[in-house]
């Protein structure tokens, strides 16, 4: 696994609310885990999200569809609570570089230019 995200970009900014990489194609639709196929969520119940720079698994919207791309919250993101799986937290002043990359200007589809 080391070096599979180098290069990766932010393919997707939804401004004040998240960042998503993960992507090794660039375009979004793209992604395959560790594991070669998707992976169950693991959800806690206790794991919320009740502020900026918790990182968690992207999906396509339905349970159990999680690959290699991530997401990182912008700011508070309650409706988030039980649909993805929250792994990890930006330490420190790196909140500060996520911050910088969600005011990117956006083309379409949510797309860093």
């Amino acid at each position: 696994m080391e070096g599979y995200y180098d290069g990766v970009i932010f393919h997707r900014i939804v401004p004040g609310f998240l960042v998503q990489t993960g992507d090794r194609t660039g375009t979004g639709s793209g992604g395959e885990s560790f594991y070669g196929d998707v992976f169950e969520d693991e959800i806690h119940p206790r794991l919320r999200f009740p502020h900026r720079g918790l990182v968690a698994m992207a999906n396509n919207g339905t349970k159990n569809t999680n690959d290699s791309q991530f997401f990182i919250t912008l700011d508070r993101a309650e409706e988030l609570h039980g649909k993805h799986t929250l792994f990890g937290r930006v330490l420190g002043n790196t909140i500060f570089n996520v911050l910088k990359i969600g005011q990117a200007e956006l083309g379409e589809n949510e797309r860093p230019l």
